[in-house]
């Protein structure tokens, strides 16, 4: 049984591997889902896999942290090993790739031992399953997801970055509460492209965080604005290089482990920052901070 998603344009499709176990389907993924697909998917993810333990070494082993939960990412020579822990479950994914040509073939397909022999896994471990396949197949594609909260304006996003507990939400709450004609297109993980004629937008995605905001839409970017707590309001723009500087933490980590995707994030940020301008805000939690930061990017 398979079903098919959109997310930035992208089709990809989740398959169970008895025909009568339909894939799960979480609230946040319903607006995604399509179907009749106008194309093949980009990626496939495959449920229900036995992931048999590897007895060579990676080549490259990394962990870091989920918002509840951690993982291991392991490279080898011929493919990634992502495991995923949250509250006592877990789960594996594992992406074949020739690594000669660094080239999944037409559609990347990932496999997983979730729900394998009645594994089970929670929320979070499925949606950062999801997370790092959609990131490192649409990567090619000039697609970032950027950790972010994202407000719309005009038909136009800004798209505010930060450190966990710097207030994005928080910000972007503000503009909601205090500046006539806003709205919220995500609130923590969005999806850039840089489109075929240079255009960058923006995107829903069903990666929001506890702002459980999951549109099927798109907005061009007004500007990106990175965020501290400070003592005043203050707001200033950066230069290309601090631009860069501001974007590059908000990117996934797991693709900034290896120099190739993180070659190809540095480029696709590159194209991004040649069209669109970035701020930094050191703010109060007030709605000064957002009256300022909004007549500043809309020169108002």
């Amino acid at each position: 049984m398979t079903l098919h998603y959109c997310v930035a344009d992208h089709i990809f499709a989740l398959t169970r591997r008895e025909p009568e176990r339909v894939p799960p389907v979480s609230l946040n993924f319903a607006p995604f889902r399509i179907d009749h697909p106008s194309s093949e998917p980009l990626f496939e993810m495959v449920l229900d896999q036995e992931v048999v333990p590897r007895s060579d070494n990676p080549t490259q082993i990394f962990d870091y942290d989920l918002e509840d939960g951690d993982c291991t990412l392991c490279i080898y020579d011929d493919e990634y090993r992502l495991t995923l822990r949250s509250r006592g479950k877990e789960a594996t994914v594992v992406c074949p790739f020739a690594r000669s040509n660094y080239r999944f073939g037409p559609t990347c397909r990932f496999y997983t031992d979730m729900y394998f022999d009645g594994r089970s896994a929670n929320g979070i471990i499925y949606d950062h399953a999801l997370v790092f396949a959609y990131s490192f197949a649409t990567l090619p594609c000039k697609t970032l997801l950027i950790h972010s909260s994202v407000i719309v304006r005009g038909g136009a996003a800004v798209m505010c970055l930060g450190e966990s507990g710097t207030g994005k939400s928080t910000h972007t709450r503000l503009w909601l509460e205090n500046i006539e004609g806003t709205e919220r297109l995500n609130d923590d993980g969005p999806v850039v492209r840089v489109m075929n004629d240079g255009s960058v937008r923006v995107y829903g995605s069903p990666w929001s965080g506890k702002g459980c905001v999951w549109k099927q839409e798109w907005q061009p970017i007004a500007a990106f604005l990175r965020l501290s707590q400070g003592p005043a309001n203050v707001i200033k723009e950066l230069s290309k290089f601090g631009a860069f500087g501001a974007l590059l933490p908000s990117t996934l980590p797991t693709l900034q482990k290896e120099e190739r995707t993180l070659d190809q994030i540095c480029a696709t940020l590159s194209d991004i920052l040649t069209t669109t301008k970035a701020y930094h805000l050191s703010c109060l939690p007030d709605a000064a901070a957002a009256h300022l930061s909004c007549s500043t990017i809309f020169g108002e």
